[in-house]
């Protein structure tokens, strides 16, 4: 007997591989679109609204909290999870005949959480962490990417937990600090592990002045750890590899940990020639120093490495010592140059370049002699030289990917318009090229002028399309193209329309992909 006879054919398809469509779809406004054509879209397409989760405040997660009472075995669909300050859930969910403790909300929200058994990607956003939020992290089996910004960890938040068994293969830790107390700004923050809800009133106990953030950073011993990036506030380098004691605590470098970043405060926009470089910020001189030297030199399998500052001037870099497969390396000129003259680097980036005139053609020079094939150039400088483009498409021609940023003016219209006829056409395989201005004060908030030299045209989109319709016949690979701070141009394909992209916040780290 025929089980599907008079079914549509949309009923005939099993859910499992509707959301394995739905999956695809890249955007949560064209899911809304599907999810009203039918009753059967609008319950799969629901699972499919909630594989990512943005829970910022007590409003987003009261704004959809009940979707889980109602869709039985959704929480299997989750697969991202955002989590800002929750202490407003409060405002939501007291049910308006009983008292619900502040621990008793951030236990059910935990509990929600662990029914996400196939999240991936878990991210904290100003928050206080506590060690309620390593028994989740640790509670989560397929949970491979973590990251904190903003954060700050209680003393004990990490005691009894060993870092290394957590499954993650990426870890980031941006602008994290220590602290003993709840901030008193705005709504308390609490974080309540789930067995004791009474545990976020327990006293607080002293902590080392000198190791208080060790064993939270220690999170980058997980042994599957593939990707790091820190930033001053989470000296790994320091406090985890180099700790007097780190093998005693198994605090090693994992075998797999292939890419390191590092990220930085400001761009080559706040140096000065003549002032020393300090990208530190975190009260122990300057980060990463020779610390990040001496991790390199553990760390044999690493194949990325950028960072602002790699060694100190008074240290002597011994090119035995750096990972034999190291095809990645930024930063500054010095180092950089040094570095790609002994490695058989495929992506090279020369941060703080230019400060001493002329100084980035030379070593342009010098690169080229040992290594023509790059892939991938990113190029740091203080002032624009219009003969840096030339000396690339002479040198490199191999290149997928061209990044030139500058702290000055610019190059003028006629130059724009006759890059790609008289230079970018000798980069066949060039797919990516970025060429703007760094903002002021060496921030990362980009421009966002309302056009790039002609103020006639009716927006900026118009005008940057007219400039890369020039260049097509020229470059028919390109596929991306940055002339301001503030917006990208992409097209999908040869031919197709090129679009605007809006960037809201320049990254403080060069990923060096091509």
């Amino acid at each position: 007997m025929d089980t599907n006879r008079g079914l549509s054919a949309v009923e005939k398809i099993p859910a499992e591989v509707w959301l394995q469509i739905f999956q695809d779809v890249p955007r949560s406004t064209d899911l809304h679109s599907v999810s009203v054509a039918s009753r059967r879209f609008r319950d799969l397409t629901t699972r499919a609204l909630h594989r990512d989760l943005v829970w910022m405040n007590g409003k987003h997660v009261a704004e959809n909290f009940s979707v889980w009472e109602t869709n039985e075995g959704m929480e299997n669909s989750v697969r991202s999870l955002q989590l800002g300050r929750t202490a407003a859930l409060d405002n939501f969910l007291h049910n308006g005949t009983s008292q619900v403790t502040p621990g008793q909300l951030q236990a059910i929200l935990f509990a929600r959480i662990r029914l996400f058994t196939n999240l991936s990607t878990l991210t904290f956003t100003d928050m206080s962490i506590y060690s309620g939020h390593f028994a989740l992290i640790h509670a989560l089996p397929q949970l491979r990417s973590l990251r904190f910004d903003h954060c700050m960890f209680h003393h004990d938040a990490a005691e009894d937990v060993n870092n290394k068994s957590l499954p993650i293969t990426e870890l980031t830790m941006l602008n994290i600090r220590s602290g003993s107390r709840i901030r008193t700004h705005g709504p308390p923050v609490v974080q309540i592990p789930i067995a004791a809800v009474h545990a976020w009133q327990q006293p607080v106990h002293p902590v080392h002045p000198l190791d208080p953030l060790a064993r939270v950073l220690s999170l980058a011993v997980a042994q599957n750890l593939r990707t790091l990036t820190v930033d001053a506030s989470a000296d790994v380098f320091r406090l985890v590899f180099n700790a007097s004691d780190a093998e005693a605590r198994g605090w090693t470098v994992p075998a797999s940990l292939e890419h390191v970043y590092i990220a930085r405060d400001h761009t080559v926009a706040a140096w000065e020639p003549n002032q020393p470089a300090n990208w530190g910020g975190g009260g122990h001189g300057v980060f990463p120093d020779t610390h990040l030297y001496h991790f390199c030199t553990l760390a044999t399998n690493l194949r990325t490495v950028s960072t602002p500052l790699f060694a100190s001037a008074q240290l002597t870099v011994a090119p035995e010592d750096l990972p034999v497969g190291l095809e990645r390396f930024a930063a500054p000129l010095e180092t950089a140059q040094f570095v790609a003259a002994v490695c058989d680097l495929k992506a090279l980036g020369l941060l703080k370049c230019g400060l001493k005139g002329g100084e980035g053609l030379t070593a342009l020079e010098d690169i080229a002699c040992v290594r023509p094939g790059l892939k991938m150039l990113s190029m740091e400088v203080k002032a624009w030289d219009p003969e840096v483009v030339p000396a690339v498409s002479l040198h490199f021609r191999e290149l997928r990917r061209l990044k030139v940023v500058y702290d000055s003016v610019g190059p003028d219209e006629n130059y724009i318009v006759s890059l790609a006829p008289d230079f970018l056409a000798n980069l066949p395989d060039l797919h990516t090229l970025e060429m703007y201005r760094l903002p002021k004060h060496g921030g990362f908030i980009p421009a966002h002028p309302k056009h790039l030299f002609d103020p006639s045209w009716g927006s900026i989109e118009e005008e940057l399309r007219d400039i890369l319709i020039g260049w097509n016949r020229f470059c028919p690979k390109l596929r991306k193209v940055q002339l301001v701070s503030g917006y990208i141009m992409t097209r999908a394909f040869e031919g197709a329309t090129w679009t605007l992209q809006k960037v809201h916040r320049l990254e403080q780290v060069e990923d060096l992909e091509y």
